[in-house]
């Protein structure tokens, strides 16, 4: 699987203790200083965090550790670690962490290298269109998850806490200098964050596979990505939710998970994220996705290229059709302990599902990327019999 990863560009990804130590130290030795972003918990557990001390001091590297980011990083916390890179400026930024993490640091130090007030950079290549000879540097990441794909995305999430919704940073210039790809890390994941982050992984890996409208060029070889991807963790979620301690099946999944993450960096991904992107603190972020996704499937079964791209899913999820194909999933998630319904989270409502089709049928954008585009005016009628379906589990 490490050779899927030969032709992504701009970007060096190492896999395994050995080869992560091998480039975080030829980084480090260039640099009397470094910055180390995680949270308060999951870099320490899962050793993350004293391996790049370990490596620092190896390199004479003085290194300075910042914890303090919370699983819903906001503007404000940006701010503060924007700041802190200021302050120590020309210092290597590696970021240790999930998702979260990973997006903060990476909105920070772009913040960092240009100036830019934050509300300028949200949005698609807000920095990049206007600065294309720009290079600003780019941080090292470390994932613990395996599932957000963040060290090889260009996307950056954070909670905007004035205006109560998570805003999106798509730009170029975040996607991770280098990816350290170590398993050992996601090791220490609780068995609920395993399965809701490699979920998310799944419906990267779904949703990009999915979406034909974007197949010249790097698409076809995102497809391929996203098929080994699929085929890991169908095979290798099980044995790590039976095992925890599944050293290989952990590897595999830790390869899948980044595998999602290079998809939907040239694939965009469909309803299930544009519909659950600010439900945050109510529900597991890649749990809502994967409830979400078969819902959104059949929809999608209305454009006849995505019918026949379904079909090619049915070695993983047997099926003579594509509604088949589709129920095999749900029984695959089934099986993981997925719950079917949306309604068996408390903080879900049918009022939140109603706001949701009207707010989400705004992004026009999106309605139109998605695998079976939804028309602008008659997508809350659509989405909302997504969400009714997946809140009620039919």
């Amino acid at each position: 699987m490490e050779k899927l990863f030969d032709a992504v560009p701009s970007q060096v990804f190492a896999f395994g203790s050995r080869r992560c130590g091998e480039v975080l130290t030829d980084v480090l030795r260039k640099n009397r200083k470094a910055v180390l972003f995680s949270g308060n918990r999951s870099a320490d557990v899962s050793g993350a965090a004293s391996f790049v001390q370990q490596t620092a001091d190896t390199c004479g590297c003085e290194l300075l550790r910042w914890n303090k980011i919370s699983p819903e990083p906001d503007i404000d916390t940006v701010l503060a670690m924007r700041d802190l890179l200021l302050e120590n400026g020309g210092a290597a930024v590696c970021a240790a962490g999930g998702g979260s993490v990973l997006d903060a640091a990476k909105a920070a130090l772009l913040l960092a290298e240009t100036g830019r007030d934050i509300d300028s950079l949200f949005g698609i290549d807000r920095f990049s269109s206007e600065n294309p000879a720009a290079s600003p540097r780019r941080i090292i990441a470390i994932p613990t998850t395996s599932g957000t794909g963040s060290e090889a995305t260009q996307y950056s999430n954070i909670v905007d806490r004035k205006n109560g919704v998570k805003r999106l940073i798509a730009e170029k210039a975040v996607i991770p200098e280098y990816a350290l790809i170590d398993p050992v890390f996601t090791s220490s994941m609780p068995r609920s964050v395993t399965l809701a982050t490699a979920c998310d992984a799944l419906a990267h890996l779904l949703e990009g596979f999915l979406n034909t409208g974007a197949d010249p060029g790097s698409g076809a070889a995102a497809n391929i990505r996203a098929l080994a991807g699929i085929e890991a963790i169908v095979q290798n979620l099980p044995r790590i939710l039976e095992d925890p301690g599944d050293r290989e099946a952990r590897r595999r999944l830790a390869l899948a998970a980044a595998l999602g993450g290079t998809v939907i960096r040239f694939k965009s991904t469909g309803l299930p994220h544009l519909c659950s992107f600010s439900w945050f603190g109510r529900i597991e972020h890649g749990m809502a996705v994967i409830i979400l996704l078969p819902h959104a499937w059949r929809y999608y079964l209305g454009n006849p290229a995505v019918a026949e791209r379904t079909m090619e899913l049915a070695p993983l999820f047997p099926g003579k059709t594509p509604g088949e194909v589709i129920g095999s999933f749900c029984r695959f998630t089934d099986s993981i302990g997925v719950p079917r319904r949306l309604a068996d989270y408390p903080l879900l409502t049918q009022e939140l599902m109603a706001q949701t089709a009207k707010s989400a049928g705004a992004n026009k954008m999106k309605l139109e990327l998605a695998p079976r585009p939804v028309p602008l005016e008659d997508s809350e009628r659509i989405l909302s019999q997504i969400l009714t379906q997946a809140y009620k589990g039919v």
